[in-house]
């Protein structure tokens, strides 16, 4: 399978530092933080050609760390709508 096709399979996915039980957030750091984001991008095939990169955050969805569960659902939510080509929603997504 080339990248290109794993690209397209791949298409959306989120990022977010200091989210709770992200990778390399602290649980310290985590609680300290009242609010998150995560920024939902696109999986871009990189320069070479081997392998794939994140691309530039599409939209972001942001809420409290004492509900991270919303925060997570309403980004999956995004995301397949965004590979189905039928998110017509703002750039900044606030869930309360």
């Amino acid at each position: 399978m080339s990248t290109k096709e794993t690209a397209e399979i791949m298409g959306h996915g989120f990022f977010g530092s200091c989210a709770p039980g992200a990778l390399g957030s602290s649980r310290k750091r985590a609680f300290q933080c009242k609010m998150f984001s995560l920024g939902i991008f696109q999986w871009m095939p990189k320069s070479g050609g081997k392998g794939l990169k994140m691309g530039k955050a599409k939209v972001r969805v942001s809420g409290f760390s004492s509900n991270p569960e919303a925060v997570y659902t309403r980004a999956h939510k995004i995301i397949s709508e965004l590979n189905a080509g039928t998110y017509t929603g703002p750039k900044n997504v606030r869930v309360k």
